[in-house]
């Protein structure tokens, strides 16, 4: 790693944005960038040549969840340094004291315009852009003032005293123990001028770069082709701007309303950059230099945060110079108020119960401001905000419970968690993560996915972790079962074991893998610069998904590892119909693969309460189909209904279509039975949808015969039948497998395609062939309305 002073402040000052997007406050994210800084001051980098950066994010991020898991160790922490400070001499005291006195003399006496500049950026917070615009300078002339401005203050200090660095090493540690502006200026100014930690003869190429300075949001209207709410097409266009810009919005999943005052975080290696929206949700970046970007975090006042592992996000914005995106529609979820009871065994409310949030299957609020533990009322109740499919645990003595925010009570707002005897989930799993050399491989993110995924399995969240300097992790809280672990590194192909729990030393190793490169474009040849691929490996019947990343390049260029195997590669951009699965036998490197984007079909339409009549707003309309990708950026993002309950679903690919259509308050329903083609419109449709009782559970209405199946081998497994249905009127079976459907092998359509082909209008039939032990039987089943 390089390492000057310079370049670790600038790393420092870089993740300022970043560190407050974590925790929320100005005065938090000095917390944490102090802390940041303590551990970097005494455990310095290696001088080997890597850049500083991704060594700091680490820090940070590491120090962010200690402070998050442990508050108790930053109280023993800040304990130890004020006795370690109470330990020192008189005369050492006196040393830093007179130290302090001529940093803070020598900053009065510098000479303007670098004292205006150097107060401006590190005692008021001020971004070098923030302060360009003020003094109506250029950016780069406020970055020039701050290194001539510092130069001078470490000349001003070593001819006063040379050796004013050690004694401000002391210094240093007891000024954290004071949270306040002022210990950040001699923290930040510390950082830069002592350089006894690094060596000053070699610069850092990290040095030489800043943090972006981000343009203001765009006032102009944008060029997104417009479409249904929440379906903006991005555009690509050429602009005057060296290092090229992004432009779009950030809406309401629920309402695809636009998020103002939403903070929206980018890193890359040149630091963390944050760009606040305006009205509509708009937000606009323009870096000084092109470069490859992350969108790290998303945040806004009343939503769940998009807080992806650090460097770990799956949205990757290449800015070319020259180019532009514009219409990028990005998502948050509102911060809904769920209300959870504890119950015991009789269904009594149990009061003084301890619930901690376990953790979500995607991990994106890894590093967001949501609570994360609760104490039940007297009535046994808490109230929580959460994603999707987030699993609770709950305890009181030896009595445990676990509950999942699955989308009935997404729908309810009421979740609960019944006690009862049930062994603790203290399970390990360890290991390493090494490179095919056998080297460690740090800040690789690894997951552990529970191995059983049948719809009668236990609930059990997923673990996750990042590997240190040494490769190596720990994921905890796991129950004595086997799970998927896989871990997954930029640049790498993803790798997956499966592990029972309580198993330690296991190695997982991240090769290079094959790399898949080519471009997203639509018919005429135009490029799509915003979509989200999924690489869907192929055994069998399944279709696991190996990466899903959105991607935003002008060019519509995409470049990612696999490892080797058969893989089924899609593109979905909004406005368009997601590209047909392009089948890769990924053995070896492909550099010139093409994903072909159309328009699709537009499916029009109106949703109404059954009962009354009335329009239904906001409720959200999607193709009944898979989806991947990130919260911000999913792979099928659908629409929302307008005031008068009406939409426009684009993007239909060509063939069998249903959509699914779900309201607050209301039953789900399945519309299928459609036929898409390129360029065709379907409707319009009347789709009523059933209020729910009080109390009743939500239900999804469907037309088909009744069966859930799951990949086996070359076919698909029936793991349940639904009574009355038209697949137990032919008599399947708990047990069977389905190998083909209407004579199309299962191997051939998967999950998805065979889910599509089964449903249909209701009174037709399909035909199925089904292996039962030794036999092959042909089976026909009439389609029927079912309530699942």
């Amino acid at each position: 790693m390089a390492g000057t002073p310079d370049a670790v402040l600038r790393e420092l000052e870089g993740l300022r944005a970043l560190a407050r997007a974590l925790v929320g406050s100005d005065v938090d994210a000095d917390d944490l960038l102090q802390d940041t800084a303590v551990d970097a001051i005494r455990h310095p980098p290696r001088d080997d040549g890597r850049p500083t950066r991704p060594w700091l994010a680490a820090v940070l991020r590491n120090r962010s969840r200690m402070d998050l898991r442990a508050a108790s160790r930053r109280r023993r922490r800040e304990q130890a340094v004020a006795e370690t400070a109470s330990d020192a001499s008189a005369g050492d005291s006196i040393d830093r004291a007179r130290v302090l006195e001529r940093l803070s003399r020598a900053l009065v006496e510098l000479d303007e315009p670098f004292r205006t500049t150097v107060v401006r950026r590190y005692l008021d917070g001020q971004s070098s852009a923030e302060i360009a615009r003020a003094l109506a300078v250029p950016p780069g002339t406020v970055r020039w003032r701050l290194k001539t401005g510092l130069d001078r203050l470490r000349a001003a200090l070593d001819d006063h005293s040379p050796s004013w660095r050690a004694a401000l090493i002391p210094c240093l540690q007891g000024a954290f123990v004071v949270k306040t502006k002022l210990s950040v200026v001699v923290i930040v100014l510390a950082l830069l001028l002592a350089g006894a930690w690094w060596k000053l003869s070699r610069p850092s190429p990290a040095a030489t770069k800043l943090a972006p300075a981000a343009a203001t949001v765009a006032a102009k209207p944008s060029r997104a082709v417009a479409l249904a709410p929440g379906q903006a097409r991005a555009t690509a266009e050429t602009v005057a701007l060296p290092g090229g810009r992004i432009a779009g919005r950030v809406i309401n999943w629920s309402t695809s309303a636009g998020v103002a005052d939403a903070d929206v975080t980018f890193t890359s290696a040149a630091g963390a950059t944050t760009v606040k929206t305006g009205d509509g949700g708009a937000f606009e970046l323009a870096p000084n230099e092109p470069g490859a970007y992350s969108l790290a975090t998303i945040n806004a006042a009343g939503f769940l945060p998009y807080a992806p592992e650090l460097d770990h996000s799956p949205i990757d914005v290449q800015f070319r110079k020259g180019r532009t995106v514009d219409g990028i529609i990005v998502f948050l979820y509102p911060a809904l108020d769920y209300h959870g009871v504890v119950v015991d065994r009789a269904n009594a409310p149990v009061a003084g119960a301890h619930v901690a949030l376990l953790g979500s299957p995607a991990g994106e609020q890894a590093e967001g401001r949501l609570a994360t533990e609760w104490t039940t009322a007297a009535d046994g109740s808490f109230t929580f905000h959460a994603p999707d499919d987030t699993v609770f645990e709950a305890s009181k003595g030896a009595l445990r419970g676990w509950a999942k925010l699955d989308g009935n009570v997404a729908i309810t707002k009421l979740m609960t968690i019944q006690l009862g005897d049930a062994p603790a989930r203290d399970s390990t799993i360890t290991g390493a993560v090494v490179d095919e050399h056998d080297q460690p491989l740090p800040d690789a993110l690894v997951r552990a996915e529970p191995a059983e995924k049948t719809t009668t399995a236990p609930i059990r969240a997923t673990a996750f972790a990042t590997t240190g300097p040494d490769g190596k992790f720990a994921l905890d809280h796991l129950d004595k079962s086997a799970y998927d672990v896989a871990a997954e590194l930029d640049g790498r192909a993803r790798t997956t074991q499966r592990v029972n729990a309580g198993t330690r030393g296991v190695e997982l190793v991240l090769t290079s893998g094959v790399t898949l490169a080519g471009t997203v474009a639509t018919g005429d040849g135009t490029p799509v610069p915003s979509f989200t691929l999924t690489a869907l490996r192929r055994d069998g019947a399944a279709r696991d998904v190996e990466l899903a990343r959105t991607i935003v390049d002008p060019r519509g260029y995409f470049e990612v590892q696999v490892s080797p195997g058969d893989f089924d590669l899609v593109a979905a951009a909004t406005g368009l119909a997601p590209t047909a699965p392009l089948h890769v036998d990924a053995r070896e490197s492909k550099r010139d693969l093409q994903l072909v984007a159309k328009p699709g079909a537009t499916i029009t339409g109106k949703v109404v309460d059954s009962a009354t009549g009335q329009p239904l707003q906001y409720a959200r309309v999607m193709r009944d189909a898979f989806g991947a990708g990130a919260s911000a950026q999913p792979s099928n993002v659908g629409t929302v209904t307008r005031e008068d309950g009406t939409f426009e679903l684009a993007g239909v690919p060509e063939g069998l279509a249903s959509i699914n259509v779900a309201a607050g308050d209301y039953h789900r329903k399945s519309q299928s039975g459609l036929v898409a083609k390129d360029g065709a419109t379907l409707g319009p449709l009347s789709i009523a949808l059933v209020k729910l009782m009080p109390g009743e559970q939500p239900t999804l209405e469907l037309v088909g015969i009744g069966i859930a199946m799951a990949a086996d081998g070359d076919g698909l497994r029936v793991q349940r039948v639904i009574p009355n249905g038209g697949a137990q009127a032919a008599g399947i079976i708990v047990g069977d497998l389905v190998i083909a459907v209407d004579g199309t092998p299962a191997s051939e359509l998967g999950v998805e395609g065979a889910v599509a082909h089964i449903r249909g209008d209701e009174g037709t039939t399909v035909s199925l062939s089904i292996r039962r032990g030794d036999q092959v039987l042909a089976v026909v089943c009439t389609r029927m309305k079912l309530k699942a």
